[in-house]
């Protein structure tokens, strides 16, 4: 299965309309790749009204560029990692993924909308471990849980005035982030076969307020959480929105002369938030909930 996706990649990108210009492949193998981390407490997660639990989660690929055609789209195997630890006992809150995949960025240096280029077309297949020893269901019947998922999909991540200027014409500057995800899934590891899309849009839209000593930014936004699926489930549909405000001490990248490039995206943030069901409700009495608090740190690094 790999192969073929991997086949259709490669095709669908030799087809790409580039304006008539002639077939040009070149190979550079420059390594690429990105971490994220976000730990936070969370009063609700949106699942239950006690949820009130620690939650945190990795995400890291690492790859490799080895075609780039046209000088324009790149295709790019990669191994992926997400991992997610909580002080709550259920399975899907601790457990780590790991997997190989292939993408390619078909619109890199050709659209005129600049988030566009940011496009990324990819396929991987992955595997899990379930690190709690406290969830019965998965303890007690690993067997009827699925180990592997297949997913293939599209995703943007972009940043607007990323870091931008404070005041432009007397007026506080807007920033912006966006991140989308659809993709197809055969198990998503649960104890029935997904075989259904999963689709995320979370775009953040905020203002640079205030920047002490060159160098500590305060960040009020706007934000939103959405998640859809062919599948009716509660906690497959439904979205939050409302506040935060985010606080970044190293945005210069530099402190007392030393370079802190590395932490200029290192974010302290606290959200109340808003909820709503999409498509079913859950239960009704505790896991049914409508705000969430949140407040925690945030750190990417290559995104």
């Amino acid at each position: 299965m790999l192969k073929k996706a991997i086949s259709l990649f490669v095709l669908a990108a030799l087809l790409t309309p580039f304006g008539g210009a002639a077939l040009a492949i070149s190979f550079d193998f420059t390594p690429t790749g990105y971490v994220w981390m976000n730990g936070a407490r969370y009063k609700t997660n949106l699942e239950r009204n006690n949820f009130n639990s620690d939650l945190g989660r990795i995400e890291s690929k690492i790859g490799v560029n080895v075609l780039t055609l046209w000088a324009q789209a790149t295709i790019e195997p990669y191994f992926a990692y997400y991992g997610v630890s909580s002080t709550d006992r259920h399975s899907y809150y601790n457990n780590s993924i790991s997997g190989i995949g292939i993408q390619i960025m078909p619109l890199l240096g050709i659209s005129s909308v600049d988030w566009l280029q940011d496009l990324k077309i990819f396929y991987e297949t992955l595997s899990v471990h379930w690190t709690t020893k406290d969830d019965e269901d998965v303890n007690d019947n690993p067997e009827l849980y699925y180990k592997e998922d297949c997913r293939s999909g599209v995703e943007i991540w972009h940043t607007w005035n990323e870091p931008g200027p404070y005041v432009v014409e007397n007026r506080h500057m807007l920033w912006g982030e966006l991140w989308a995800h659809a993709s197809y899934r055969t198990t998503n590891f649960g104890y029935d076969k997904l075989n259904n899309y999963i689709a995320y849009f979370q775009p953040k839209v905020g203002i640079y307020l205030f920047k002490f000593f060159d160098n500590l930014s305060i960040e009020p936004y706007f934000k939103a959480d959405v998640i859809e699926s062919g599948k009716t489930y509660s906690y497959l549909n439904n979205m939050d929105y409302g506040v935060g405000v985010r606080i970044r001490p190293f945005v210069s990248g530099k402190l007392f002369g030393f370079d802190l490039q590395p932490l200029k995206k290192l974010k302290f943030f606290v959200e109340s938030l808003a909820a709503s069901y999409l498509k079913d409700n859950p239960p009704e009495g505790n896991d049914f909930v409508n705000h969430d608090v949140r407040f925690g740190i945030d750190f990417d690094y290559g995104r």
